[in-house]
């Protein structure tokens, strides 16, 4: 990422890097390295092929504001991740395998270009890029149709991550975003929104409206005179966002969460976009890793970012809680609130239903990893208020879900009292 506080110049000492930016990074090392696993888990696969995207590569070496020391950013630890991963894949395997990946790096600054293409040709990286990465001297946006064309006529299915660490809110608008999603099904997003910043700005100017048309966001007027006028009115603006990036980006999955920037006291939006529910299950596990480096100031159970009297200011007199902060207290208020809405859900859907199709309805809605999830449904058959069975309804499970496939029943008598 390049903008007025982070410069590179050949010759001269890197940028110092905040401390948020160095978590995202350890969040997209980590990331990376499992969607690979997720994805080779079959050892029979012979081949992977791979995009990935940095849309805003900046200089790629920073400084650290602790120790002074090197710290790589994110065209490196895409690099070293997939190091990482095509170790870890060919553990276990009697057949040879190849991970096949390409690499997109993108800086319109000719300064932080020059730099990156130096750092990584100094690196230990040097062949693996000089073979596999291309470097873009321009903006995404410009590089954006260039790139799309390349991942279709490279796979069928077009695997590719973009990571769109962008300094403000206007540099990806949300319709770019669409298009990627619609014309790469398997492509996944990691954008950094500047929500504190953007909201700062929102008024009803003229320059404003230009503003939001151009990022892709229609907020009417009328709405924003409303929403200031309520005593949280930032949290409801935030909700706003939620629900119009959702929708103009028509992806399926996502995660709304913010990683939170203590020093620069203002908060970003580190969202991930995909089409599929197990995508989006692998970065919220990264977040409850991570703890309290990422946060969320929705609710702990269902429809977290929802609108709810009880929550709301100017009825109770009250203000929302601090935030959720992905730590042992969040989990306990998540497991809490999922034992009193899940069985109030299954109640009024059928009278069994397919794990997998339960969390694909609900994994947009929480800030709960699958693994509670399943513990509470656990719970929830030690109570027996539901049966855990196989796909053929005719085993019953012992304690846990075993497998997505796995039927969650209904037990009649104890959720009568629901009704």
């Amino acid at each position: 990422m390049s903008h007025e506080n982070h410069s590179w110049s050949v010759g001269s000492s890197p940028p110092e890097i905040r401390p948020h930016s160095i978590a995202k990074h350890r969040v997209l090392l980590q990331y990376l390295e499992r969607y690979v696993n997720v994805l080779t888990s079959n050892k029979r696969i012979p081949e992977m092929r791979l995009t990935l995207v940095d849309g805003f590569a900046g200089g790629g070496v920073y400084r650290r504001s602790d120790n002074g020391e090197l710290h790589f950013g994110s065209p490196f630890v895409m690099l070293e991740a997939m190091k990482n991963a095509n170790v870890n894949v060919q553990e276990g395997r009697t057949k040879s395998f190849q991970l096949d990946v390409e690499y997109f790096f993108i800086e319109k600054d000719l300064s932080a270009f020059t730099f990156l293409q130096k750092a990584v040709q100094d690196s230990e990286y040097a062949g693996e890029a000089a073979r596999r990465a291309t470097f873009f001297n321009t903006t995404f946006a410009e590089a954006c149709p260039k790139i799309e064309e390349q991942i279709e006529s490279r796979a069928r299915g077009g695997r590719a991550i973009f990571v769109l660490d962008q300094f403000g809110y206007t540099d990806v608008p949300l319709p770019l975003i669409r298009s990627i999603m619609q014309r790469l099904p398997n492509a996944e997003v990691l954008l950094t929104f500047a929500t504190d910043s953007l909201i700062d700005y929102l008024s009803n100017s003229e320059q404003t409206m230009k503003i939001l048309e151009r990022v892709g966001i229609n907020f009417p007027t009328s709405d924003l005179t409303g929403l200031k006028a309520q005593q949280d009115w930032r949290r409801a603006i935030q909700f706003l966002l939620h629900k119009e990036i959702r929708q103009k980006t028509e992806a399926k999955f996502y995660t709304p969460f913010f990683i939170r920037s203590r020093d620069a006291h203002r908060d970003f939006w580190l969202i991930h976009l995909s089409g599929h529910a197990k995508a989006r299950d692998v970065m919220v596990q990264l977040h409850w890793k991570e703890n309290r480096s990422f946060a969320h100031y929705g609710k702990a159970g269902l429809n977290m970012l929802g609108y709810d009297e009880n929550l709301d200011a100017q009825i109770t007199g009250q203000k929302m809680l601090p935030g959720f902060f992905f730590d042992e207290t969040a989990r306990a208020a998540s497991q809490s609130l999922l034992l009193e809405q899940l069985p109030r859900l299954i109640c009024d859907l059928s009278d069994r239903i397919p794990y997998s199709d339960l969390f694909s309805r609900i994994t947009n809605e929480t800030p709960a990893s699958s693994e509670i999830i399943k513990s509470v449904i656990a719970d929830l058959k030690a109570d027996g208020v539901l049966e855990i069975r196989d796909k053929t309804g005719t085993i019953q499970r012992e304690s846990k879900i075993q497998k997505p496939s796995d039927l969650i029943v209904k037990s009649p008598q104890k959720l009568l009292f629901l009704r």
